[in-house]
């Protein structure tokens, strides 16, 4: 098939001890057609040594180094460089399968589909990966928003439930980002960002392989103990507003609501955020009477 052009956006914050794979991973796809994009957010270890190691070695990729601001405003500066018609986000500690971004590729054309996702594993480190889909040949549907809305507010699988908030594990064609994007007022953009993309598409495709790797990083933000700051609960009222405006199912929307609402109360009572803690459990009651 013609290759379009596929722009991969990986932003870093001192991750020198995972970044060579990360970049090995993208630069050795099997679909060449690429331009990596490496935005060091102000990196105090050697991160941004080893991105110009690669710079100089790869003629598509491309090194912009700026002050810290934040995983949002890097990001943004990636889309707003990108060339590609195909965007990709992958993170810098995490890596991919040499076939990801072709899978990808395919699955958006053959389904006429804006987005494609695509499920993944988890890597633990020492050679441990956590793969929630042994022994299944992989396999492919096509959504409109509305039924991957729906789909996804129903699947009560924790891994899936991850890959429909994230923007890594997804190729966009270019145009349906060309209006959103990351807030820079917050650590986890993610939340703020990924449902938008599914309401500018008119079909998402999604796969049920594992090529995309996301290390479970100690480190991490996706790894800190306050879920209230990961799943915060502005960013769903956000979402579900939106989606009730266009006609959503209520019933689906109010449990998801519950759900988050029970999950971040308990995370405000456990940090000392009393006067949230206060305003989540009354929205709780509200609700239940």
């Amino acid at each position: 098939m013609d290759e379009e052009r596929i722009s991969v956006i990986t932003t870093i914050y001192n991750t020198e001890k995972y970044l060579d794979q990360c970049i090995q991973s993208i630069l050795g796809q099997t679909y060449q057609n690429l331009e990596l994009i490496l935005i060091d957010d102000g990196s105090t270890d050697h991160s941004l040594a080893i991105c110009n190691h690669y710079r100089q070695l790869d003629p598509r990729v491309k090194v912009i180094h700026q002050a810290n601001q934040g995983v949002s405003q890097a990001r943004n500066y990636g889309l707003d460089v990108a060339n590609g018609d195909l965007i990709t986000f992958i993170d810098s500690d995490d890596y991919i399968l040499p076939n990801y971004l072709e899978e990808l590729a395919r699955l958006l054309k053959t389904s006429d589909s804006q987005i494609a996702v695509s499920d993944f594993q988890a890597y633990k480190g020492n050679g441990h990966l956590l793969v929630h889909l042994p022994d299944h040949e992989p396999s492919s549907q096509t959504f409109s928003p509305h039924e991957w809305f729906d789909f996804a507010y129903t699947n009560k699988n924790d891994f899936f439930q991850l890959i429909y908030t994230v923007l890594w594990g997804k190729l966009f064609r270019k145009e349906v980002l060309s209006e959103v994007y990351c807030p820079e007022n917050t650590k986890i953009d993610d939340e703020f960002t990924t449902w938008k993309t599914y309401l500018q598409a008119t079909k998402i495709a999604y796969l049920s392989d594992e090529d995309y790797v996301y290390r479970l990083n100690p480190a991490g933000l996706s790894r800190q103990k306050d879920q209230s700051q990961i799943r915060p609960l502005r960013s769903l009222e956000e979402e579900i507003t939106f989606l009730s405006i266009l006609g959503y199912n209520p019933e689906i929307l109010e449990k998801i609501y519950v759900k988050r609402l029970k999950k971040c109360r308990q995370a405000y009572l456990a940090t000392g955020r009393y006067h949230d803690y206060q305003d989540a459990d009354l929205k709780l009651r509200i609700l239940t009477k």
